[in-house]
């Protein structure tokens, strides 16, 4: 529920004021396990995940004519204490030791994604997936 009935019910509830306004962004946080086989959750995170992108793409479509973009963000491993619970040192070390970028991404470098894609700058982006995750999805 967290994962994908959460955001639709939050979109669902700013979506008079975007309307009205005709201008919102929305922007859903899914994860690189909703683009391939998850490597630390399991296959009900896996396809809420998917599902969430599934539902960026419809909403983007809908609600474009309202000057509303609809992006989500997928973050790959990011260094963060959940992360850590669910993986040793040893174990993230030989997950990301095959990236393009071989590191772990921080917190700030998905924050600052989120703050571009809610940015004037994005207002062209729509309907799509952002992936921060050290060029794994590449791999």
């Amino acid at each position: 529920e967290v994962n994908l009935t959460a955001p639709f019910l939050m979109a669902k509830s700013v979506l008079p004021a975007m309307r009205t306004q005709h201008y919102g962004r929305i922007i859903n946080i899914s994860s690189s396990a909703g683009r391939m086989v998850s490597t630390l959750g399991g296959a009900h995170y896996t396809a809420s995940k998917a599902g969430l992108l599934g539902l960026t793409r419809a909403a983007a479509k809908e609600l474009g004519k309202f000057g509303i973009t609809v992006n989500a963000i997928c973050p790959g491993m990011i260094d963060t204490e959940l992360t850590r619970e669910h993986a040793s040192s040893e174990v993230l070390e030989r997950l990301t030791a095959s990236y393009p970028v071989p590191r772990l991404g921080t917190a700030l470098e998905v924050a600052d994604l989120i703050c571009f894609a809610a940015s004037e700058a994005a207002g062209y982006i729509t309907g799509v997936s952002l992936d921060i995750n050290g060029g794994d999805l590449m791999m």
